[in-house]
């Protein structure tokens, strides 16, 4: 079996993106009238002369303008192949003014078209192919069956293209690799499984397929093309095709938050590329072209005799989703693959600006990842072949699935408590909650048992699971899987992420229980448990350093780095990552409600709970567990710091302020962590540089006014 995938992944385009498009509109008129298609009422019969297309290239080849290392002719309408002996002549031009001047382009250059193939097979087109294979990528737009090809994609009578087109297609197999687009609109979404299907059968192995951006889209659209794609997903996995297609609308890039690297970027390449019309005015995509718009005038940026105006160029170089974006988009949860048409945005805005997107393909957007989260956890599930681009999700939900859960963090469960198991139809309710909204899964197993057990119903999930050690034989560890390990039971030798749990009482010899697991591990998630005013700062201290030894020695003598979460985590974070409950962490219990974090539950189930899986979730002052409420934190650069609410609300009386001892511990850390990368030297690249200091208490660093009144002593 190949432990691989093809479906899901991006095809690799020609040069990787970076190579320059220049777009040739050689005619605004087509023998069809597509439906869907944004200039369907606009076409006429204007076309390109060869005298506008030379000055155009005259322009580009001898002009200051930026040039990439590589080019893309793309001839575009309309219907290109109406022009074919246009852009023969264009070609024809390209190649001997590139060779003339010995210009890079002339060897690094591709021809791109794309037809619908109407008149594929006319002696002049394929006298063209012939001409120009090798350097010619040529694709048909066919939409899959015929009843949804000719729902949409017909002649100017009316009536559909599809028995034309398809008798063309075994010549273009021939001659090309089977690639195609396919759109698809509100009408024609219940079509969308067998018409994908139908294509892969036809011999045309990838497909490029998507919604239109429009605002078309009916109140149970999204619901449509959910099922529509988990159908597909069914039929690919059943049948093993999962690395013998490609189908966009499946793509292991999509349904993530926006990283820092994301938000720089844009989904456009408007601006980067330049289009010609008929006329010989210049624009930043084709999109820009009049034809293309329904509300605004063409966003002309110059003309083949005055050249490009780089003012009107300017603002396509600042064009980033962190500008174009609302708060709503820049802080959602599966922001990534929403794409968007920068000339269609521009068309939609209120003023004309560059610095909006719609969003009418939102709940389709959500549909697509959704779809998504099913095919990838079938293919992990039922084929063994893990997601290759992890997706990174804020949220998680915490499932307790007994009462008898090991403790996951600075708080701990040995609380005694009734006996209670999480029926399996709690579970099952919980994971459609958690796909529904976006929030990864996280199965905390009871010590002894619980009602999970691997059937096929949850399969189509993806779910994180934590084990106490003592039941390492029920974890399945080639999947996300943690063990926790204690003083009682330190077994790990299948596992490479732990989390070791310690009373404060007992930091005494911590040392070496963690120098004996990191002979086996290469992560361990350290729990400091029942921290007080009390705690021996000096023997954790030293406990550490003898621990920041050995990490060296490890570093030094086999080039590997044993992460240890209060030690290495903070060489890589330029913010704080601590306790994110209240914000994206919530906590289901086995009694069927909802609360902060596990220690809420175990300390105040009856009054703490703060919602359930029928019910809106309602948290009590919600902004008073972000970072951007945290007034000591926020002073802080000991970014490792757990800052667990609990400790804060249990000695401070408030979530968002931390009591000094912990404060004390992150800064003990933070100190041996400086030492340690001191030591490091260059053996790792550190994106964070750690500063001396003096690692005191960061409640010494606030500007406040009533830091320096009453009575307050620093601890």
């Amino acid at each position: 079996m190949s432990k691989n995938y093809t479906i899901g992944k991006q095809v690799e385009s020609w040069k990787g993106n970076t190579a320059q498009s220049l777009t040739f509109i050689v005619t605004a008129d087509c023998n069809l009238r597509c439906k869907y298609c944004y200039i369907t009422h606009k076409s006429s019969n204007k076309r390109m002369s060869f005298e506008v297309a030379r000055k155009f290239i005259d322009y580009v080849l001898n002009s200051p303008i930026h040039k990439q290392e590589a080019v893309i002719l793309d001839f575009i309408g309309g219907e290109p192949l109406l022009e074919t002996r246009l852009i023969d002549q264009i070609c024809d031009y390209f190649k001997l003014k590139t060779y003339k001047m010995n210009h890079d382009w002339f060897w690094n250059y591709r021809i791109n078209i794309c037809t619908n193939g109407v008149n594929y097979s006319d002696v002049e087109v394929q006298r063209f192919i012939k001409k120009n294979y090798g350097k010619l990528s040529l694709g048909i737009t066919i939409d899959g069956t015929k009843k949804k090809h000719d729902l949409q994609r017909v002649f100017p009578d009316g009536s559909g293209s599809y028995d034309v087109i398809k008798k063309n297609i075994p010549l273009w197999l021939e001659q090309f690799e089977g690639a195609t687009k396919v759109t698809f609109a509100s009408e024609d979404l219940c079509y969308l499984k067998e018409s994908i299907i139908e294509l892969w059968e036809m011999g045309i192995k990838d497909i490029a397929a998507n919604v239109v951006f429009e605002n078309v889209w009916k109140p149970e659209d999204d619901k449509i093309f959910e099922n529509q794609l988990k159908e597909l997903a069914d039929y690919i996995i059943e049948n093993d095709l999962y690395d013998k297609y490609s189908c966009t609308l499946f793509d292991d890039y999509i349904g993530s938050c926006y990283s820092e690297d994301d938000l720089i970027n844009t989904s456009c390449g408007a601006g980067k590329m330049l289009a010609v019309d008929p006329d010989g005015n210049l624009y930043p995509c084709m999109r820009y072209y009049d034809y293309s718009l329904n509300n605004k005038k063409g966003y002309v940026i110059g003309d083949i005799d005055n050249g490009v105006d780089f003012e009107k160029v300017r603002p396509f170089g600042t064009l980033m989703y962190k500008y174009q974006s609302d708060e709503e988009c820049l802080n959602c949860d599966i922001a990534t693959g929403c794409t968007f048409c920068q000339g269609f945005n521009y068309d939609e805005a209120e003023t004309n600006t560059n610095f909006v997107r719609t969003k009418y393909i939102c709940k389709m957007h959500k549909a697509r990842v959704r779809a998504n989260d099913y095919y990838f956890s079938l293919l992990l599930n039922k084929k063994g072949i893990d997601r290759e681009r992890k997706l990174e999700r804020k949220r998680q939900m915490y499932f307790l699935l007994a009462n008898d859960v090991p403790s996951i963090c600075s708080y701990n469960c040995g609380k005694t408590v009734e006996e209670m198991y999480m029926s399996e139809e709690q579970i099952m309710k919980g994971l459609e909650y958690c796909r529904e909204n976006f929030i990864t899964p996280v199965f905390v197993h009871g010590r002894k048992f619980d009602n999970y057990n691997e059937s096929k119903k949850y399969e189509q999930y993806t779910i994180t699971h934590i084990y106490a050690a003592n039941r390492i034989d029920d974890a399945n560890l080639e999947n996300d899987s943690i063990l926790v390990c204690d003083n009682s039971f330190m077994e790990a030798d299948k596992q490479d992420n732990i989390i070791f749990n310690i009373s404060a009482e007992e930091i005494k010899g911590m040392a070496k229980k963690i120098i004996f697991l990191m002979g086996k591990v290469n992560r361990i998630n350290i729990n400091i448990q029942n921290i007080s005013p009390m705690f021996d700062f000096f023997t954790y201290e030293k406990e550490l350093e003898e621990i920041a030894n050995m990490i060296n020695n490890y570093l030094v003598k086999e080039g590997v780095l044993k992460e240890i979460n209060i030690l290495t985590d903070i060489f890589f974070l330029k913010k704080h990552e601590n306790c994110v409950a209240g914000t994206d962490l919530l906590t289901y219990a086995p009694n069927g409600k909802i609360y902060i974090c596990p220690a809420e539950y175990f300390e105040n189930s009856e009054k703490g709970s703060v919602g359930d899986l029928n019910t809106e979730i309602k948290i009590p002052n919600r902004h008073l567990y972000t970072k951007e409420y945290a007034p000591i934190c926020k002073n802080c650069s000991a970014y490792q710091c757990e800052n667990c609410f609990w400790i804060n609300k249990k000695y401070t009386y408030e979530v968002s302020v931390s009591p000094s001892f912990q404060c004390k511990k992150a800064m003990i850390e933070n100190k041996i962590s400086y030492k340690l990368q001191k030591k490091i030297g260059r053996k790792i690249e550190c994106y964070n540089q750690l500063d001396n200091d003096g690692f005191k208490d960061p409640y010494l660093k606030m500007d406040g006014a009533g830091t320096n009144l009453g009575y307050y002593t620093v601890m």
